[in-house]
């Protein structure tokens, strides 16, 4: 720096700022290069996120329609047992029937024999039970359907005395075993179907 005296007053003389001959653009190349770098790892981190929040929305889905689903196959069993009980039903006009929250289509299904390979849906069911789903009413559909077996009995028999002769007795009898197919098509992807077995001594 220069000092230049001018009439008894000092002066400070400053140069112009000289460029720096050594920098070009590193720190343009750098920061841009690091805002690319942070923006890649925030689009990675969202799209986890959207994945997780995904797969946690369709396990939810999948873990209500099984509920249902297997809770319609509960119902199907209580249905059985009112269906034998009664001996069919007593109001025969109401078509569909409903007995508590249980609509049945086929009023003599507790009579049908086996199933084979039939899946329940919305013009294949002998009952259905409505359940809201996501502002919707789904169908939770059942179909049942069973055989007959003779069940394995006991005998005894008494000697009576002497003789070497006696009395027997023997007593058996027969159950049905019901296929129950419980089918639900629940919210967003999620179907689920359940079978049962339920066994009805006679």
């Amino acid at each position: 720096m220069n000092i230049l005296k001018l009439k008894g007053r000092s002066r400070l003389l400053q140069r112009p700022p000289q460029p720096c001959r050594n920098e070009r653009g590193s720190a343009l190349v750098f920061s841009t290069l690091i805002l690319f770098l942070l923006t890649v790892l925030g689009v990675l981190a969202t799209n986890r996120t959207d994945n997780e929040i995904r797969f946690s929305r369709d396990d939810k889905f999948h873990k209500m329609a099984f509920y249902q689903t297997d809770g319609g196959a509960e119902a199907a069993k209580e249905l059985i047992e009112e269906a034998i009980e009664e001996r069919g039903w007593a109001d025969q006009s109401a078509d569909p029937l409903q007995i508590k929250k249980v609509w049945v289509t086929n009023k003599d299904f507790f009579q049908k024999k086996s199933l084979g390979n039939e899946v329940p849906a919305d013009n294949n069911r002998d009952a259905y039970i409505e359940v809201a789903v996501g502002g919707r009413t789904r169908n939770v559909n059942l179909l049942i359907g069973g055989n007959s077996r003779l069940s394995s009995g006991g005998a005894i028999q008494m000697a009576a005395g002497y003789e070497g002769a006696g009395k027997g007795s023997a007593g058996g009898g027969a159950w049905i075993i019901y296929d129950i197919r419980s089918r639900h098509q629940g919210a967003g992807t999620s179907a689920v179907q359940v079978k049962a077995q339920w066994m009805h001594v006679m």
